[in-house]
Protein backbone atom coordinates (compact mmCIF):
# COMPACT_ATOMS: atom_id res chain seq x y z
CA UNK A 1 0.00 0.00 0.00
CA UNK A 2 1.32 3.44 -0.98
CA UNK A 3 2.52 5.74 1.78
CA UNK A 4 0.54 8.90 1.04
CA UNK A 5 2.92 11.02 3.10
CA UNK A 6 5.56 10.01 0.56
CA UNK A 7 3.09 10.72 -2.27
CA UNK A 8 2.67 14.34 -1.18
CA UNK A 9 6.40 14.63 -0.48
CA UNK A 10 7.18 13.41 -3.98
CA UNK A 11 4.71 15.84 -5.52
CA UNK A 12 6.40 18.66 -3.60
CA UNK A 13 9.93 17.37 -4.09
CA UNK A 14 10.82 19.63 -7.00
CA UNK A 15 10.06 22.58 -4.73
CA UNK A 16 11.44 21.23 -1.47
CA UNK A 17 14.59 19.39 -2.60
CA UNK A 18 16.34 22.31 -4.33
CA UNK A 19 16.09 25.99 -3.40
CA UNK A 20 18.34 28.75 -4.69
CA UNK A 21 18.02 32.19 -3.10
CA UNK A 22 19.84 35.31 -4.22
CA UNK A 23 20.08 38.02 -1.56
CA UNK A 24 20.24 41.67 -2.59
CA UNK A 25 20.05 45.00 -0.80
CA UNK A 26 21.92 48.17 -0.08
CA UNK A 27 25.13 47.97 1.92
CA UNK A 28 24.17 47.78 5.60
CA UNK A 29 20.64 46.46 4.99
CA UNK A 30 21.41 43.02 6.39
CA UNK A 31 22.11 40.63 3.48
CA UNK A 32 25.05 39.06 5.29
CA UNK A 33 23.05 38.86 8.53
CA UNK A 34 20.32 37.05 6.59
CA UNK A 35 22.84 34.69 4.99
CA UNK A 36 24.31 33.86 8.38
CA UNK A 37 20.85 33.10 9.77
CA UNK A 38 20.07 30.85 6.80
CA UNK A 39 23.33 28.94 7.27
CA UNK A 40 22.10 27.41 10.54
CA UNK A 41 18.91 25.90 11.90
CA UNK A 42 16.68 28.85 12.61
CA UNK A 43 14.67 29.60 15.72
CA UNK A 44 11.35 30.88 14.46
CA UNK A 45 9.83 33.18 17.11
CA UNK A 46 6.25 32.92 18.32
CA UNK A 47 3.93 35.62 17.03
CA UNK A 48 3.95 37.45 20.40
CA UNK A 49 7.76 37.65 20.24
CA UNK A 50 7.76 39.52 16.91
CA UNK A 51 7.62 43.24 17.68
CA UNK A 52 8.58 46.42 15.88
CA UNK A 53 8.69 49.77 17.68
CA UNK A 54 6.89 48.32 20.72
CA UNK A 55 4.01 47.04 18.58
CA UNK A 56 3.10 43.59 17.33
CA UNK A 57 4.60 43.14 13.86
CA UNK A 58 1.77 40.87 12.72
CA UNK A 59 -1.82 41.93 13.29
CA UNK A 60 -5.27 40.68 12.36
CA UNK A 61 -5.32 37.77 9.93
CA UNK A 62 -1.58 38.09 9.35
CA UNK A 63 -0.95 36.83 12.88
CA UNK A 64 -3.07 33.76 12.04
CA UNK A 65 -1.19 33.29 8.77
CA UNK A 66 2.13 33.49 10.56
CA UNK A 67 1.01 30.82 13.03
CA UNK A 68 0.35 28.44 10.13
CA UNK A 69 3.61 29.05 8.25
CA UNK A 70 5.67 29.05 11.46
CA UNK A 71 4.40 25.60 12.38
CA UNK A 72 5.50 24.28 8.98
CA UNK A 73 8.84 26.12 9.16
CA UNK A 74 9.71 24.59 12.52
CA UNK A 75 9.15 21.07 11.18
CA UNK A 76 11.03 21.71 7.91
CA UNK A 77 14.05 23.62 9.15
CA UNK A 78 17.10 22.91 7.00
CA UNK A 79 20.23 25.08 6.86
CA UNK A 80 21.47 26.67 3.64
CA UNK A 81 24.93 26.58 2.14
CA UNK A 82 26.05 30.16 1.58
CA UNK A 83 27.99 31.29 -1.48
CA UNK A 84 29.45 34.74 -0.92
CA UNK A 85 30.12 36.80 -4.04
CA UNK A 86 32.81 38.68 -2.10
CA UNK A 87 34.65 35.40 -1.47
CA UNK A 88 34.65 34.58 -5.19
CA UNK A 89 36.13 38.02 -5.83
CA UNK A 90 38.73 37.21 -3.15
CA UNK A 91 39.56 34.00 -5.04
CA UNK A 92 40.25 36.05 -8.17
CA UNK A 93 42.31 38.53 -6.11
CA UNK A 94 44.44 35.71 -4.68
CA UNK A 95 45.17 34.55 -8.21
CA UNK A 96 46.64 37.96 -9.16
CA UNK A 97 50.34 38.72 -9.22
CA UNK A 98 51.28 41.09 -6.42
CA UNK A 99 52.29 43.95 -8.75
CA UNK A 100 48.99 43.76 -10.64
CA UNK A 101 47.03 43.84 -7.37
CA UNK A 102 48.96 46.89 -6.17
CA UNK A 103 48.30 48.75 -9.41
CA UNK A 104 44.63 47.81 -9.31
CA UNK A 105 44.22 49.13 -5.74
CA UNK A 106 45.98 52.34 -6.78
CA UNK A 107 43.52 52.75 -9.65
CA UNK A 108 40.43 52.62 -7.39
CA UNK A 109 41.61 54.47 -4.26
CA UNK A 110 42.65 58.01 -3.37
CA UNK A 111 46.25 58.92 -4.16
CA UNK A 112 47.04 59.76 -0.53
CA UNK A 113 46.59 56.06 0.32
CA UNK A 114 48.96 54.69 -2.32
CA UNK A 115 52.11 54.77 -0.20
CA UNK A 116 50.34 52.55 2.37
CA UNK A 117 49.36 49.77 -0.05
CA UNK A 118 52.57 47.73 0.26
CA UNK A 119 52.37 47.68 4.05
CA UNK A 120 48.66 46.87 4.03
CA UNK A 121 49.06 43.87 1.71
CA UNK A 122 52.00 42.58 3.72
CA UNK A 123 50.02 42.94 6.95
CA UNK A 124 47.04 41.11 5.41
CA UNK A 125 49.22 38.07 4.71
CA UNK A 126 48.57 38.17 0.96
CA UNK A 127 51.75 36.33 -0.12
CA UNK A 128 51.31 33.47 2.36
CA UNK A 129 47.60 33.09 1.59
CA UNK A 130 48.28 33.21 -2.15
CA UNK A 131 50.88 30.45 -1.94
CA UNK A 132 48.52 28.19 -0.01
CA UNK A 133 45.61 29.08 -2.32
CA UNK A 134 47.53 28.38 -5.53
CA UNK A 135 48.55 24.97 -4.25
CA UNK A 136 44.87 24.02 -4.54
CA UNK A 137 43.83 26.14 -7.54
CA UNK A 138 45.04 23.63 -10.12
CA UNK A 139 42.84 20.98 -8.56
CA UNK A 140 39.95 23.46 -8.30
CA UNK A 141 40.41 25.34 -11.57
CA UNK A 142 36.89 24.30 -12.53
CA UNK A 143 35.43 26.61 -9.90
CA UNK A 144 37.81 29.48 -10.56
CA UNK A 145 37.78 29.64 -14.36
CA UNK A 146 35.76 26.68 -15.64
CA UNK A 147 38.85 25.36 -17.44
CA UNK A 148 38.31 21.77 -16.31
CA UNK A 149 35.26 19.55 -15.97
CA UNK A 150 33.54 17.69 -13.16
CA UNK A 151 34.25 14.26 -14.60
CA UNK A 152 36.64 13.23 -11.83
CA UNK A 153 35.89 12.08 -8.30
CA UNK A 154 34.12 15.11 -6.87
CA UNK A 155 34.10 13.82 -3.32
CA UNK A 156 37.88 14.10 -3.20
CA UNK A 157 37.95 17.81 -4.06
CA UNK A 158 39.20 19.81 -1.10
CA UNK A 159 36.74 22.65 -1.55
CA UNK A 160 36.37 23.21 2.20
CA UNK A 161 40.09 23.92 2.45
CA UNK A 162 39.80 26.26 -0.52
CA UNK A 163 37.10 28.31 1.19
CA UNK A 164 38.92 28.18 4.51
CA UNK A 165 41.87 29.98 2.90
CA UNK A 166 39.56 32.45 1.16
CA UNK A 167 37.57 33.21 4.32
CA UNK A 168 40.68 33.72 6.42
CA UNK A 169 42.28 36.08 3.91
CA UNK A 170 39.02 38.00 3.28
CA UNK A 171 38.66 38.64 7.00
CA UNK A 172 42.29 39.69 7.34
CA UNK A 173 42.18 41.97 4.28
CA UNK A 174 38.91 43.60 5.39
CA UNK A 175 40.42 44.35 8.81
CA UNK A 176 43.58 45.85 7.33
CA UNK A 177 41.70 47.95 4.77
CA UNK A 178 39.53 49.28 7.58
CA UNK A 179 42.43 50.21 9.86
CA UNK A 180 45.27 51.05 7.47
CA UNK A 181 43.80 51.93 4.07
CA UNK A 182 41.01 54.44 4.65
CA UNK A 183 38.23 51.89 5.21
CA UNK A 184 38.37 51.15 1.48
CA UNK A 185 37.08 47.55 1.51
CA UNK A 186 33.77 48.32 -0.22
CA UNK A 187 35.46 50.59 -2.74
CA UNK A 188 38.08 47.97 -3.68
CA UNK A 189 35.67 45.04 -3.87
CA UNK A 190 33.08 46.97 -5.86
CA UNK A 191 35.87 48.04 -8.23
CA UNK A 192 37.06 44.44 -8.55
CA UNK A 193 33.53 43.28 -9.36
CA UNK A 194 33.11 46.05 -11.94
CA UNK A 195 36.47 45.16 -13.50
CA UNK A 196 35.49 41.50 -13.82
CA UNK A 197 32.19 42.44 -15.45
CA UNK A 198 33.89 44.77 -17.92
CA UNK A 199 37.05 42.81 -18.83
CA UNK A 200 36.50 39.27 -17.38
CA UNK A 201 39.47 39.92 -15.06
CA UNK A 202 40.67 42.23 -12.30
CA UNK A 203 42.91 44.76 -14.06
CA UNK A 204 44.16 48.26 -13.21
CA UNK A 205 42.32 51.15 -14.89
CA UNK A 206 39.71 48.69 -16.13
CA UNK A 207 37.45 51.40 -17.55
CA UNK A 208 40.13 52.16 -20.14
CA UNK A 209 39.75 48.60 -21.48
CA UNK A 210 37.31 47.44 -24.13
CA UNK A 211 34.01 46.08 -22.84
CA UNK A 212 33.89 42.28 -23.00
CA UNK A 213 30.20 41.19 -22.91
CA UNK A 214 31.01 37.77 -21.43
CA UNK A 215 32.48 39.54 -18.41
CA UNK A 216 28.94 40.11 -17.15
CA UNK A 217 28.60 36.37 -16.58
CA UNK A 218 31.98 35.53 -15.02
CA UNK A 219 30.80 35.78 -11.41
CA UNK A 220 27.40 34.11 -11.93
CA UNK A 221 29.10 31.27 -13.80
CA UNK A 222 31.51 30.78 -10.89
CA UNK A 223 28.49 30.63 -8.60
CA UNK A 224 26.69 28.26 -10.95
CA UNK A 225 29.63 25.85 -10.99
CA UNK A 226 29.49 25.72 -7.20
CA UNK A 227 25.72 25.18 -7.33
CA UNK A 228 26.21 22.22 -9.69
CA UNK A 229 28.90 20.79 -7.44
CA UNK A 230 26.76 21.04 -4.30
CA UNK A 231 23.76 19.53 -6.08
CA UNK A 232 25.83 16.60 -7.30
CA UNK A 233 27.30 15.89 -3.87
CA UNK A 234 23.90 16.20 -2.16
CA UNK A 235 22.35 13.76 -4.63
CA UNK A 236 25.11 11.24 -3.90
CA UNK A 237 24.23 11.40 -0.21
CA UNK A 238 20.47 11.84 -0.82
CA UNK A 239 20.43 15.30 0.78
CA UNK A 240 18.42 18.39 -0.08
CA UNK A 241 20.26 21.30 -1.68
CA UNK A 242 19.51 24.72 -0.23
CA UNK A 243 21.82 27.53 -1.35
CA UNK A 244 21.83 31.27 -0.59
CA UNK A 245 23.94 33.72 -2.63
CA UNK A 246 25.26 36.68 -0.65
CA UNK A 247 25.11 39.30 -2.24
CA UNK A 248 23.85 39.99 -5.80
CA UNK A 249 24.30 43.66 -6.73
CA UNK A 250 24.08 43.58 -10.53
CA UNK A 251 20.68 42.96 -12.19
CA UNK A 252 22.20 41.02 -15.10
CA UNK A 253 23.72 38.57 -12.65
CA UNK A 254 20.29 38.14 -11.08
CA UNK A 255 18.76 37.61 -14.52
CA UNK A 256 21.33 34.89 -15.21
CA UNK A 257 19.84 32.79 -12.40
CA UNK A 258 16.23 33.79 -13.11
CA UNK A 259 16.64 32.43 -16.65
CA UNK A 260 18.20 29.14 -15.52
CA UNK A 261 16.38 28.06 -12.37
CA UNK A 262 12.67 27.93 -11.69
CA UNK A 263 13.70 27.39 -8.06
CA UNK A 264 15.57 30.72 -7.93
CA UNK A 265 14.16 33.62 -5.88
CA UNK A 266 15.74 37.05 -5.72
CA UNK A 267 15.14 38.30 -2.18
CA UNK A 268 15.72 41.95 -1.28
CA UNK A 269 16.59 42.82 2.32
CA UNK A 270 15.45 46.36 3.11
CA UNK A 271 16.26 48.43 6.18
CA UNK A 272 15.08 51.95 7.05
CA UNK A 273 17.59 54.43 5.63
CA UNK A 274 18.34 56.09 8.97
CA UNK A 275 18.88 52.77 10.77
CA UNK A 276 20.99 51.39 7.94
CA UNK A 277 23.30 54.41 7.93
CA UNK A 278 23.59 54.40 11.71
CA UNK A 279 24.54 50.72 11.60
CA UNK A 280 27.30 51.43 9.06
CA UNK A 281 28.62 54.30 11.16
CA UNK A 282 28.53 52.40 14.46
CA UNK A 283 29.83 48.99 13.33
CA UNK A 284 32.09 49.76 10.37
CA UNK A 285 33.02 53.36 11.24
CA UNK A 286 32.05 54.68 7.82
CA UNK A 287 31.89 58.45 7.56
CA UNK A 288 28.81 60.25 6.25
CA UNK A 289 30.65 60.98 2.98
CA UNK A 290 31.70 57.33 2.60
CA UNK A 291 28.10 56.16 3.06
CA UNK A 292 26.93 58.75 0.55
CA UNK A 293 29.54 57.50 -1.92
CA UNK A 294 28.51 53.85 -1.36
CA UNK A 295 24.85 54.73 -1.97
CA UNK A 296 25.77 56.63 -5.12
CA UNK A 297 27.82 53.69 -6.41
CA UNK A 298 24.91 51.30 -5.78
CA UNK A 299 22.33 53.56 -7.43
CA UNK A 300 23.14 52.31 -10.93
CA UNK A 301 24.05 55.75 -12.26
CA UNK A 302 27.29 57.57 -12.92
CA UNK A 303 27.72 61.31 -12.72
CA UNK A 304 28.50 62.34 -16.27
CA UNK A 305 31.52 64.49 -17.04
CA UNK A 306 29.40 67.42 -18.20
CA UNK A 307 27.68 67.48 -14.80
CA UNK A 308 30.87 68.17 -12.85
CA UNK A 309 30.75 71.89 -13.39
CA UNK A 310 27.09 72.21 -12.42
CA UNK A 311 27.30 71.51 -8.70
CA UNK A 312 29.83 71.58 -5.91
CA UNK A 313 29.03 68.04 -4.74
CA UNK A 314 29.53 66.63 -8.24
CA UNK A 315 32.91 68.32 -8.50
CA UNK A 316 34.09 66.37 -5.47
CA UNK A 317 33.66 63.00 -7.21
CA UNK A 318 36.92 61.33 -8.20
CA UNK A 319 37.71 61.86 -11.87
CA UNK A 320 38.44 58.18 -12.42
CA UNK A 321 34.93 57.35 -11.21
CA UNK A 322 33.25 59.13 -14.10
CA UNK A 323 31.54 57.11 -16.79
CA UNK A 324 33.66 56.59 -19.89
CA UNK A 325 31.01 54.95 -22.05
CA UNK A 326 27.52 53.51 -22.07
CA UNK A 327 28.75 50.03 -21.06
CA UNK A 328 29.56 51.27 -17.56
CA UNK A 329 25.82 51.21 -16.83
CA UNK A 330 25.87 47.44 -17.42
CA UNK A 331 28.81 46.57 -15.20
CA UNK A 332 28.33 48.64 -12.06
CA UNK A 333 26.44 47.70 -8.94
CA UNK A 334 22.80 48.63 -9.43
CA UNK A 335 21.12 47.63 -6.20
CA UNK A 336 18.20 49.93 -6.95
CA UNK A 337 17.34 47.88 -10.03
CA UNK A 338 17.95 44.59 -8.19
CA UNK A 339 15.41 45.63 -5.56
CA UNK A 340 12.98 46.62 -8.30
CA UNK A 341 13.12 43.14 -9.91
CA UNK A 342 13.17 41.15 -6.66
CA UNK A 343 10.65 38.37 -6.15
CA UNK A 344 10.39 38.66 -2.37
CA UNK A 345 10.94 41.81 -0.29
CA UNK A 346 11.88 41.41 3.38
CA UNK A 347 11.95 44.17 5.98
CA UNK A 348 14.90 44.26 8.37
CA UNK A 349 14.37 46.92 11.07
CA UNK A 350 18.04 46.90 12.09
CA UNK A 351 17.02 47.58 15.71
CA UNK A 352 17.17 43.98 16.93
CA UNK A 353 20.88 43.27 17.37
CA UNK A 354 20.20 40.33 19.69
CA UNK A 355 17.29 38.34 18.31
CA UNK A 356 16.43 39.42 14.71
CA UNK A 357 12.88 38.21 15.35
CA UNK A 358 11.25 40.36 12.66
CA UNK A 359 13.75 39.09 10.10
CA UNK A 360 13.48 35.46 11.24
CA UNK A 361 9.70 35.49 11.14
CA UNK A 362 9.66 36.67 7.52
CA UNK A 363 12.27 34.09 6.52
CA UNK A 364 10.10 31.41 8.11
CA UNK A 365 7.05 32.71 6.23
CA UNK A 366 8.60 32.60 2.76
CA UNK A 367 10.74 29.49 3.21
CA UNK A 368 7.58 27.60 4.18
CA UNK A 369 5.76 28.83 1.08
CA UNK A 370 8.70 28.04 -1.19
CA UNK A 371 8.69 24.46 0.12
CA UNK A 372 4.91 24.13 0.29
CA UNK A 373 3.00 26.69 -1.82
CA UNK A 374 -0.49 27.71 -0.79
CA UNK A 375 -0.22 27.13 2.95
CA UNK A 376 -1.79 30.57 3.49
CA UNK A 377 -3.27 33.33 1.37
CA UNK A 378 -1.46 36.60 0.57
CA UNK A 379 -1.39 39.56 2.94
CA UNK A 380 -3.34 42.72 2.09
CA UNK A 381 -0.07 44.45 1.18
CA UNK A 382 0.80 41.66 -1.25
CA UNK A 383 -2.68 41.48 -2.79
CA UNK A 384 -2.79 45.18 -3.65
CA UNK A 385 0.86 45.52 -4.68
CA UNK A 386 0.45 42.57 -7.03
CA UNK A 387 -2.27 44.54 -8.84
CA UNK A 388 0.02 47.59 -9.07
CA UNK A 389 2.83 45.31 -10.31
CA UNK A 390 0.53 43.87 -12.99
CA UNK A 391 -0.76 47.32 -13.95
CA UNK A 392 2.72 48.60 -14.76
CA UNK A 393 2.93 46.18 -17.69
CA UNK A 394 0.37 48.40 -19.47
CA UNK A 395 2.83 51.29 -19.58
CA UNK A 396 4.11 52.33 -23.00
CA UNK A 397 7.06 54.20 -21.48
CA UNK A 398 10.39 53.00 -22.91
CA UNK A 399 12.37 54.19 -19.88
CA UNK A 400 10.60 52.63 -16.91
CA UNK A 401 7.26 51.01 -16.14
CA UNK A 402 5.49 51.93 -12.89
CA UNK A 403 2.12 50.86 -11.50
CA UNK A 404 0.00 52.41 -8.76
CA UNK A 405 -3.19 51.57 -6.86
CA UNK A 406 -5.28 53.77 -4.54
CA UNK A 407 -7.32 52.05 -1.82
CA UNK A 408 -9.41 53.12 1.10
CA UNK A 409 -8.32 52.41 4.67
CA UNK A 410 -9.57 48.80 4.39
CA UNK A 411 -7.55 48.01 1.23
CA UNK A 412 -10.61 48.22 -1.00
CA UNK A 413 -9.34 49.28 -4.43
CA UNK A 414 -10.63 52.63 -5.73
CA UNK A 415 -8.39 53.26 -8.75
CA UNK A 416 -5.50 51.81 -10.72
CA UNK A 417 -2.92 53.68 -12.79
CA UNK A 418 0.31 53.28 -14.71
CA UNK A 419 2.73 55.75 -16.26
CA UNK A 420 1.57 56.51 -19.79
CA UNK A 421 0.46 59.27 -22.12
CA UNK A 422 -2.99 60.85 -21.86
CA UNK A 423 -5.82 58.82 -23.35
CA UNK A 424 -6.08 59.48 -27.08
CA UNK A 425 -2.34 59.94 -27.56
CA UNK A 426 0.00 57.23 -28.85
CA UNK A 427 2.43 55.81 -26.26
CA UNK A 428 6.17 56.11 -26.91
CA UNK A 429 6.73 52.41 -27.54
CA UNK A 430 4.33 52.59 -30.53
CA UNK A 431 5.99 55.61 -32.17
CA UNK A 432 9.25 55.59 -34.14
CA UNK A 433 11.96 57.90 -35.41
CA UNK A 434 11.46 56.53 -38.93
CA UNK A 435 7.78 57.48 -38.95
CA UNK A 436 8.60 60.89 -37.48
CA UNK A 437 11.14 61.51 -40.25
CA UNK A 438 8.51 60.65 -42.87
CA UNK A 439 5.74 62.90 -41.40
CA UNK A 440 3.58 59.79 -41.14
CA UNK A 441 0.84 61.18 -38.88
CA UNK A 442 -0.37 64.51 -37.53
CA UNK A 443 -2.10 62.80 -34.59
CA UNK A 444 0.74 60.49 -33.56
CA UNK A 445 3.43 63.21 -33.64
CA UNK A 446 2.94 66.71 -32.27
CA UNK A 447 3.14 69.92 -34.24
CA UNK A 448 6.36 70.71 -32.36
CA UNK A 449 7.94 67.37 -33.31
CA UNK A 450 6.94 67.78 -36.96
CA UNK A 451 7.94 71.41 -37.41
CA UNK A 452 10.62 72.48 -34.92
CA UNK A 453 13.93 72.54 -36.81
CA UNK A 454 16.19 71.95 -33.77
CA UNK A 455 14.11 68.99 -32.63
CA UNK A 456 14.00 67.41 -36.07
CA UNK A 457 17.76 67.80 -36.51
CA UNK A 458 18.45 66.12 -33.15
CA UNK A 459 15.91 63.38 -33.92
CA UNK A 460 17.68 62.77 -37.24
CA UNK A 461 20.99 62.35 -35.40
CA UNK A 462 19.37 59.85 -33.02
CA UNK A 463 17.96 57.94 -35.99
CA UNK A 464 21.41 57.67 -37.59
CA UNK A 465 22.72 56.00 -34.40
CA UNK A 466 20.12 53.23 -34.37
CA UNK A 467 18.74 53.00 -37.93
CA UNK A 468 20.52 49.70 -38.59
CA UNK A 469 18.52 48.14 -35.74
CA UNK A 470 15.33 48.60 -37.76
CA UNK A 471 16.57 46.00 -40.23
CA UNK A 472 16.45 43.46 -37.39
CA UNK A 473 12.73 44.05 -36.90
CA UNK A 474 13.01 46.46 -33.97
CA UNK A 475 10.70 49.43 -33.68
CA UNK A 476 12.90 52.54 -33.39
CA UNK A 477 11.02 54.11 -30.49
CA UNK A 478 12.33 57.30 -28.93
CA UNK A 479 11.91 59.35 -25.76
CA UNK A 480 10.78 62.93 -26.45
CA UNK A 481 12.07 64.09 -23.07
CA UNK A 482 15.57 62.76 -23.71
CA UNK A 483 15.85 64.44 -27.12
CA UNK A 484 14.49 67.77 -25.83
CA UNK A 485 16.80 67.72 -22.81
CA UNK A 486 19.75 67.07 -25.13
CA UNK A 487 18.79 70.16 -27.11
CA UNK A 488 18.38 72.26 -23.94
CA UNK A 489 21.43 70.68 -22.21
CA UNK A 490 19.47 70.00 -19.04
CA UNK A 491 17.47 67.31 -17.23
CA UNK A 492 13.95 68.67 -17.11
CA UNK A 493 11.17 66.30 -16.04
CA UNK A 494 8.49 68.67 -17.32
CA UNK A 495 9.16 67.53 -20.90
CA UNK A 496 7.90 64.00 -20.28
CA UNK A 497 4.85 63.04 -22.36
CA UNK A 498 3.59 60.56 -19.78
CA UNK A 499 1.49 60.97 -16.70
CA UNK A 500 3.10 59.33 -13.67
CA UNK A 501 1.41 56.16 -12.43
CA UNK A 502 0.32 57.76 -9.13
CA UNK A 503 -0.94 60.86 -10.93
CA UNK A 504 -2.89 58.69 -13.35
CA UNK A 505 -4.47 56.74 -10.48
CA UNK A 506 -5.48 59.99 -8.76
CA UNK A 507 -7.02 61.34 -11.99
CA UNK A 508 -9.11 58.20 -12.44
CA UNK A 509 -10.86 59.10 -9.18
CA UNK A 510 -11.92 62.46 -10.63
CA UNK A 511 -12.57 61.22 -14.15
CA UNK A 512 -14.97 58.43 -13.28
CA UNK A 513 -16.22 59.63 -9.92
CA UNK A 514 -15.39 58.17 -6.54
CA UNK A 515 -16.08 58.42 -2.88
CA UNK A 516 -13.48 60.37 -0.95
CA UNK A 517 -10.20 58.61 -0.29
CA UNK A 518 -8.95 60.77 2.56
CA UNK A 519 -7.28 58.43 5.04
CA UNK A 520 -6.66 55.89 2.28
CA UNK A 521 -3.53 54.24 0.96
CA UNK A 522 -1.34 54.63 -2.12
CA UNK A 523 0.55 51.58 -3.44
CA UNK A 524 3.27 52.21 -5.98
CA UNK A 525 5.98 50.02 -7.45
CA UNK A 526 8.34 53.01 -7.02
CA UNK A 527 7.93 55.64 -4.31
CA UNK A 528 6.37 58.87 -5.62
CA UNK A 529 8.35 61.78 -7.01
CA UNK A 530 8.03 65.28 -5.55
CA UNK A 531 5.02 66.18 -7.74
CA UNK A 532 3.04 63.02 -6.97
CA UNK A 533 3.98 63.18 -3.28
CA UNK A 534 2.38 66.65 -3.06
CA UNK A 535 -0.80 65.33 -4.66
CA UNK A 536 -0.93 62.39 -2.25
CA UNK A 537 -0.46 64.77 0.68
CA UNK A 538 -3.26 67.05 -0.57
CA UNK A 539 -5.65 64.11 -1.02
CA UNK A 540 -5.12 63.06 2.58
CA UNK A 541 -3.43 59.74 1.80
CA UNK A 542 -2.34 58.27 5.14
CA UNK A 543 -0.02 55.49 3.95
CA UNK A 544 2.27 55.23 0.93
CA UNK A 545 3.48 51.68 0.29
CA UNK A 546 6.39 51.50 -2.16
CA UNK A 547 8.92 48.97 -3.44
CA UNK A 548 11.94 51.11 -4.24
CA UNK A 549 12.70 54.66 -3.07
CA UNK A 550 12.64 57.40 -5.71
CA UNK A 551 16.01 59.22 -5.83
CA UNK A 552 14.59 62.70 -5.32
CA UNK A 553 13.55 64.95 -2.44
CA UNK A 554 10.01 63.61 -2.09
CA UNK A 555 10.59 61.67 1.12
CA UNK A 556 12.81 64.15 2.96
CA UNK A 557 11.27 67.38 1.71
CA UNK A 558 7.65 66.96 0.56
CA UNK A 559 6.37 64.22 2.87
CA UNK A 560 8.38 64.77 6.06
CA UNK A 561 6.76 68.09 6.92
CA UNK A 562 3.52 69.52 8.28
CA UNK A 563 0.91 68.16 10.63
CA UNK A 564 -0.71 65.46 8.49
CA UNK A 565 2.10 63.64 6.63
CA UNK A 566 1.51 60.23 5.04
CA UNK A 567 3.25 57.28 6.65
CA UNK A 568 5.86 55.68 4.40
CA UNK A 569 5.92 51.86 4.33
CA UNK A 570 8.47 49.92 2.32
CA UNK A 571 6.68 46.97 0.77
CA UNK A 572 7.33 43.55 2.24
CA UNK A 573 6.13 40.38 0.60
CA UNK A 574 6.08 38.43 -2.65
CA UNK A 575 5.22 40.05 -5.96
CA UNK A 576 5.22 39.20 -9.66
CA UNK A 577 5.89 35.60 -10.64
CA UNK A 578 6.74 34.68 -7.04
CA UNK A 579 3.25 35.74 -5.92
CA UNK A 580 1.78 32.93 -8.00
CA UNK A 581 4.55 30.44 -7.23
CA UNK A 582 4.17 30.84 -3.47
CA UNK A 583 0.43 31.24 -3.06
CA UNK A 584 -0.96 28.89 -5.70
CA UNK A 585 -1.35 25.48 -3.98
CA UNK A 586 -0.18 22.25 -5.54
CA UNK A 587 -3.73 20.93 -5.13
CA UNK A 588 -6.70 22.09 -3.07
CA UNK A 589 -5.62 21.79 0.57
CA UNK A 590 -8.73 19.73 1.38
CA UNK A 591 -7.60 17.13 -1.19
CA UNK A 592 -4.08 17.08 0.24
CA UNK A 593 -5.40 16.37 3.72
CA UNK A 594 -7.73 13.70 2.42
CA UNK A 595 -4.84 11.86 0.70
CA UNK A 596 -2.78 12.04 3.88
CA UNK A 597 -5.67 10.69 5.93
CA UNK A 598 -5.98 7.50 3.81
Amino acid sequence: MMNNENLISNLLSERSNFILIGLTGRTGSGCTTTANLLSEKLHFPLVDEVNYKDEKYFSGMDSKRYGVVRKYAVEHNDPFKVIKVSELITARILDLDLDVLKKFIESVTDSDLHEKIDGALEKSGFSESQKEFRSLSKELSYFLYGTSTLNHNLKELNINKWFEIINKFTSSLKSVLKSDLGNSYVQIYQGAGDSIRRTKNIVPDYRDNEFEPQGLFVLPRMINRLVKFYRYIDKVFNNKTYIAIDTIRNPYEAKYFKDRYAAFYLVSINAPTHDRKKYLQDKYKFTVDQIKDIDRRESGKFIEKNELNKCVECAQVLRDDISHDKYDELIISNVKRCIEISDIHIFNPRNEPRNHNVLKSQLGWYLSLIKHPGLVTPTSLERVMQIAFTAKMNSGCISRQVGAVVTDVNYSIKSVGWNDVAKGQVPCNLRSLEDLENFSSDTTYSEYERNNEKFRNQAALELIKIKRLGAGGRNLSYCFKSIQNTIDDEKNQVHTRSLHAEENAFLQLAKYGSVGIEGGKLFTTASPCELCAKKAYQLGIKEIVYIDPYPGLAIQHIISIGTNPPKLIQFRGAVGKAYHQLYEPLMPYKDELSYLAL
